[in-house]
């Protein structure tokens, strides 16, 4: 029981990290649209955390896993990677450089979560909690994919929209 304990412990941990981080990367990124990516993962931190603060005081009250069938937030979809506003697309080679510095750390930080999720599922002894800690993975790899996307879009524009219109050879 300790062990499942101190595990959630380390997630909330993880999760406040993760919120202070997208916190602060909205109040520093140039671009509008970094701006509102960032917020709104700040936002899907906040709603994990959340989530691991419930399963932590029902676990800590009942002394067993709660038998609640896990969905984390909405259904996690790479956000679509386009500045709508034209600001966007004139960042300075320094201002690409710091955000994608920015992204990596993100990504690293995501990917770290993901690790740790999908070892507390392959771990637990009971259903709800695999399935509890593979819904925050999965989330969490969203985020990552997002994060990956913005970072491709930065780097390599013209690359980043042949990938997403589709390369096509025309015989035509």
């Amino acid at each position: 029981m300790d062990e499942r304990l101190k595990a959630l412990e380390i997630a909330m941990k993880l999760e406040e990290d993760g919120k202070k981080f997208y916190v602060d990367a909205s109040e520093k990124a140039i671009s509008a649209f970094a701006k509102d990516m960032f917020r709104s993962l700040a936002k899907d931190e906040d709603v994990h955390l959340e989530k691991v603060k419930e399963i932590y005081q029902k676990l800590k009250e009942e002394r067993k896993w709660p038998k609640v069938v896990t969905a984390i937030g909405d259904v996690v979809k790479t956000k679509a990677i386009f500045p709508e506003d034209a600001k966007d697309l004139n960042m300075t080679e320094k201002a690409i450089s710091e955000s994608v510095k920015v992204l990596k750390i993100g990504m690293e930080m995501e990917a770290k979560s993901i690790e740790f999720y999908n070892e507390l599922a392959e771990k637990a002894t009971d259903p709800f909690e695999a399935r509890f800690y593979l819904a925050l993975a999965h989330e969490e790899r969203g985020h990552y994919l997002s994060l990956w996307d913005y970072r491709e879009y930065l780097e390599d524009p013209a690359g980043w929209f042949g990938m997403k219109e589709g390369f096509r050879l025309d015989a035509g």
